[in-house]
């Protein structure tokens, strides 16, 4: 007791309070939707040198990538039909919404739209070719750099996500990419083994929960050396965690499914033996 208390009071009177700005704020949403929130915000990670860096590198981004991004514009328009960008809501700064971009990978058809989950696997039928190929080269991002121009995202910091999937209470900016983003770069993948009917429950009862943990860890932690160490993983993929497997959770998980699965076929097989023999019952009699 006393460990924690002293370490509450080396805590910086700034973290402090923008902790507890939003203590009260979110308490009301806590109680209904759990959220895993950050004992404390850095003193980087929301700083005016944070968006200042920001701002400056998404200028020179969007001068050096546009001829890039019209380019993919071109063959999205040319190769299927519908609108170069798509648009979602998502989760932000404070639990606020925000509209984000990115290059449109998927049939714009609602009948397809509509089939499917709400989270993208790898193989999926409703993408397009060159979509596929967006999402591997990650070039499907380059639209949110006009997100981060307008101060609704950081190139770094926890992924925003639709609000039925956002479990972290958002104390910072949603980022391009970060550290829960390097760790699960190969998500999609990871998913093809999760049959679809249970790939929204396993995202969030298993794969989000992890992510926050590191996404706590950051809001916590992070440093102007952090940003640029998570932003040459980013680019340069240095980091060999990101090709990991299933972790522990994912394991029982779908070992609790398959149990599941067990003792159904196996109810079912015997309520159809049972109905055999009643059937054969009254033939003899």
């Amino acid at each position: 007791m006393a460990n924690s208390r002293a370490e509450h009071d080396r805590t910086p009177k700034s973290e402090k309070k923008l902790s507890e700005t939003f203590e009260g704020q979110l308490s009301e949403k806590a109680n209904a939707d759990p959220l895993f929130c950050p004992r404390y915000v850095s003193g980087w990670c929301m700083s005016k040198r944070k968006r200042c860096f920001d701002l400056v590198l998404s200028v020179i981004a969007l001068i050096v990538f546009s001829p890039l991004m019209l380019l993919i514009a071109w063959l999205i328009k040319f190769t299927s039909q519908g609108p170069a960008l798509f648009r979602q809501e998502r989760v932000g700064l404070h639990q606020q919404t925000f509209v984000i971009f990115k290059f449109r990978t998927m049939e714009n058809r609602r009948e397809l739209l509509n089939a499917g989950p709400t989270v993208t696997r790898h193989g999926d039928s409703r993408m397009t070719k060159i979509g596929a190929l967006l999402r591997r080269l990650k070039l499907d991002e380059l639209p949110q750099l006009i997100n981060v121009l307008r101060g609704e995202m950081s190139f770094v910091g926890p992924r925003p996500k639709i609000a039925q999937h956002e479990n972290l209470c958002m104390l910072c900016r949603p980022g391009i990419t970060g550290a829960a983003t390097i760790e699960f770069s190969h998500e999609e993948g990871l998913l093809a083994g999760v049959p679809e009917e249970l790939v929204e429950r396993y995202v969030v009862t298993v794969l989000n929960p992890e992510k926050c943990k590191l996404d706590i860890k950051y809001i916590e932690t992070t440093r102007f050396s952090t940003d640029l160490k998570i932003l040459m993983h980013t680019v340069f993929k240095l980091s060999n965690r990101s090709r990991r497997t299933f972790s522990t959770e994912s394991v029982r998980f779908l070992k609790a499914r398959t149990n599941m699965e067990t003792n159904s076929s196996k109810a079912l097989n015997a309520a159809g033996e049972s109905d055999f023999s009643g059937q054969e019952v009254r033939q003899s009699a």
